[in-house]
């Protein structure tokens, strides 16, 4: 049987996958490790012919499987991806996986050039490997750690939830709540610090009980919203995070009777196909996924074909798309 990868591996020490890279001249493997594990090819008389260099982005999706196919902003993303890599003949492979392990695997398999995590909720295990192995990667959102040092692509989430909570509190509204995901995902973290902005620069005061965290979109327990709901002192309107989120509360506020938006108007996020087929139809903010893929991986493209260059952070603008989930009592 002739000499394989696993043998230089081993006798060099090194993994498969830094072999490959090897073999690929990979920017990620220092000098020194190619010249060592090359000249170790040589000792052992294995042979192999340079093919056409076909850089690869690998997309990696969240661990929550279900959110993360079922929600059609990540599809977006996806679509912005592929749209760039189709155009500079890049090839694009998916990451995923239940833990880190099933991660780390797909990414030792797909062995990309550079990696887009759609999400910025990263642990520090995954985060270690990926800076530990020199892995060039970038951050769709705001980066928890290392932020100056980190690529990434965000929307200012910040402004957009102060934007949403501002527009309802111009139509008349002064009792409004907040409907939110895990306390993990930043990007709800965030939107809930501008809805909490424009609560408190209207002179609002707020009231914690109309704030709300869902675990998620398809685990969640309704008895918290339904408690809110039927108090008497509800809030008239909701800033909710995303449209799939807004598709329950709206099942849920017509569970008890009520109306969308004639007792209690919606502004949510994403502006997706849920939006657009609601009934009403959502006003949501189109924070424009489709951009924030090509962005994505236009700047990882960068990075890969100019190693060394300083991090960069790019700032994807949103829209207000107004639809009839917004009752204005301005007018009443």
């Amino acid at each position: 049987m002739g000499v394989t990868i696993k043998d230089i591996a081993k006798k060099a020490g090194v993994s498969t996958s830094t072999v490959s890279r090897v073999i690929n001249d990979h920017y990620s493997i220092s000098d020194e490790t190619k010249k060592r594990v090359r000249a170790i090819m040589n000792e052992l008389g294995y042979h192999y012919e340079h093919a056409r260099t076909i850089h690869t982005i690998g997309v990696v999706f969240p661990r929550s499987m279900v959110d993360a196919y079922e929600n059609p902003f990540y599809l977006g993303i996806v679509r912005g991806i592929s749209y760039i890599c189709n155009k500079y003949s890049y090839r694009l492979n998916v990451v995923t996986g239940a833990n880190f392990h099933e991660l780390k695997n797909s990414m030792e398999i797909t062995q990309a050039d550079g990696y887009i995590f759609l999400y910025s909720d990263i642990e520090d295990s995954l985060l270690e490997y990926m800076n530990t192995n020199n892995l060039l990667y970038l951050i769709v959102g705001k980066p928890t750690s290392n932020t100056n040092s980190t690529l990434s692509v965000d929307t200012d989430n910040v402004q957009a939830g102060y934007e949403a909570t501002k527009y309802l509190i111009a139509m008349g509204h002064t009792k409004i709540g907040y409907l939110g995901t895990s306390k993990k995902k930043q990007f709800s973290v965030d939107r809930k610090v501008g809805y909490l902005q424009g609560i408190t620069e209207a002179g609002l005061g707020i009231k914690t009980q109309y704030i709300v965290d869902l675990s998620s979109s398809y685990s969640y327990n309704p008895t918290q919203i339904l408690e809110l709901l039927t108090q008497e002192d509800r809030p008239t309107a909701f800033v909710v995070c995303d449209d799939i989120y807004a598709t329950i509360i709206i099942r849920l506020i017509e569970e008890i009777g009520l109306k969308v938006p004639d007792d209690i108007s919606i502004v949510s996020f994403n502006n997706s196909i849920f939006a657009r087929l609601m009934h009403p139809a959502l006003t949501s903010l189109d924070i424009n996924a489709n951009q924030l893929g090509m962005e994505a991986v236009s700047q990882l493209i960068k990075h890969i074909e100019t190693p060394g260059m300083f991090a960069t952070r790019t700032i994807v603008p949103f829209t207000i798309t107004k639809r009839d989930s917004c009752k204005d009592l301005t007018k009443l």
